[in-house]
């Protein structure tokens, strides 16, 4: 008698940071990935916060997410959570131009040397912006990252800003 035996699809996990100043909107940019809604008032994040989500990058290609929102506050609590890091989004708020600042003086030098990062500006769908388009792309190419704009209200380009990050590790991890 012969039996067959399907093999199972292998997941690979993926841990990922989102790092930005407290308030830029990290929390509804992750509950908007995960539950395809948005969530109109949060709170101020404490310490962090994991959320799990199962993808499929490309047919048969399954990665587990494990999506960590940090609070934004002081820098050296939030790098015990670094080890085993896969990439960050680095978030920042197109109507705050501080975040956007803090981007590269605060956030990027706390991201370990060679690790995939995307840049993500969120409340795209503002029009009281004060950090363009054009700035955001200055910077990303003088980090050496991908930008991506978003807005965690109308859901536009929030799966893209995630599936940048897991296809650009996914492109390192072939080199």
């Amino acid at each position: 008698m012969i039996v067959a035996t399907m093999t199972e699809p292998q997941i690979q996990t993926f841990k990922i940071i989102l790092l930005g100043d407290s308030g830029v909107g990290k929390t509804t940019l992750l509950h908007r990935y995960i539950e395809d809604s948005f969530l109109p008032a949060t709170g101020v994040t404490v310490g962090a916060e994991l959320k799990i989500r199962n993808v499929e990058i490309e047919p048969g290609v399954q990665v587990k997410l494990r999506i960590w929102d940090t609070c934004g506050l002081e820098s050296k609590i939030i790098t015990v959570y670094f080890c085993g890091t896969d990439g960050f989004l680095l978030v920042f708020d197109v109507t705050d131009h501080r975040s956007f600042e803090n981007i590269k003086h605060q956030w990027f030098p706390l991201v370990p040397e060679s690790s995939p990062c995307v840049l993500v500006g969120l409340k795209s769908d503002h029009k009281d912006r004060c950090v363009s388009r054009e700035e955001a792309e200055e910077l990303a190419k003088e980090l050496g990252v991908s930008y991506v704009e978003a807005s965690s209200v109308t859901g536009h380009n929030v799966k893209e800003a995630f599936e940048t990050l897991v296809r650009r590790n996914q492109d390192l991890c072939l080199l």
